[in-house]
């Protein structure tokens, strides 16, 4: 089924998302064959009616090979500061297509640069277990973090947990998946950065936990936080993690 949700964010999706299509000159039925997300939903988000996940924004994106700079960025970035050469962006205070999965909180930077090779990320870290998560996070290419505020711990593919507190970093290899959750008693906040040499081909949104959704700078403060049915109840790690490894 479609990840949808009622639209809430503001984010002007639904009409880029309807000129990308009719520029290609495809019905909603070809699009949805391309995409994989079905005609109703993707006729709801041209309407307005509801904001998708952003692993549905991700299909889209991929099947009309769409940055998703180009559905999410604000009508500042869609100027053609992105088509010159020298590029060169800032992101002020306040500024930033902001995300949510439940687990993480996002603002990307630098939004208005289309198919850059690094993806700045800014993450609040809301989860405290890894039972909160039905993705780990898994892209081509490596991953510098910096903890900002509070303290980490960082899940990954192939070693222990480990720990990192406020200045700290690590950097590793993000085709092995992996997660964050805050241990500190305040939410964690993160600086992010994904590298990838062939990003040129990718959106944003493949860097980012595929539950996430896009939502407006008042929304992101409260999201609904998903937590374990059960008690007990762990996502699966996956294949390969060696336990205890270093």
């Amino acid at each position: 089924m479609d990840d949808l949700e009622q639209e809430e964010s503001g984010h002007p999706i639904g009409p880029r998302l309807k000129a990308a299509r009719k520029a290609r000159k495809l019905t909603l039925s070809q699009t949805s064959e391309l995409t994989g997300v079905s005609v109703s939903a993707l006729s709801k988000i041209e309407n307005a009616v509801v904001s998708p996940s952003f692993d549905i924004i991700k299909r889209i994106c991929d099947g009309l090979d769409l940055a998703i700079e180009d559905l999410v960025a604000s009508e500042r970035s869609q100027s053609s500061v992105h088509q010159m050469l020298g590029r060169k962006t800032t992101t002020l205070q306040g500024e930033g297509a902001r995300f949510t999965s439940g687990q993480y909180d996002y603002v990307a930077h630098a939004t208005e640069l289309s198919r850059k090779g690094m993806v700045p990320l800014v993450l609040r870290v809301r989860a405290r277990s890894v039972d909160e998560f039905d993705h780990w996070s898994r892209h081509n290419g490596e991953e510098f973090v910096f903890v900002l505020s509070g303290a980490i711990e960082i899940h990954s593919e192939h070693y222990a947990p480990f720990l990192l507190k406020q200045g700290e970093s690590a950097y590793f290899d993000s085709s092995m998946a992996h997660l964050y959750v805050s241990t500190s008693d305040e939410d964690a906040q993160v600086l992010s950065v994904s590298f990838d040499p062939k990003q040129g081909q990718k959106p944003v949104s493949a860097f980012m936990n595929a539950a996430a959704r896009p939502v407006s700078a008042e929304s992101v403060e409260a999201p609904v936080i998903k937590r374990p049915a059960k008690a007990g109840r762990r996502v699966s790690r996956p294949r390969g993690r060696a336990a205890g490894a270093r």
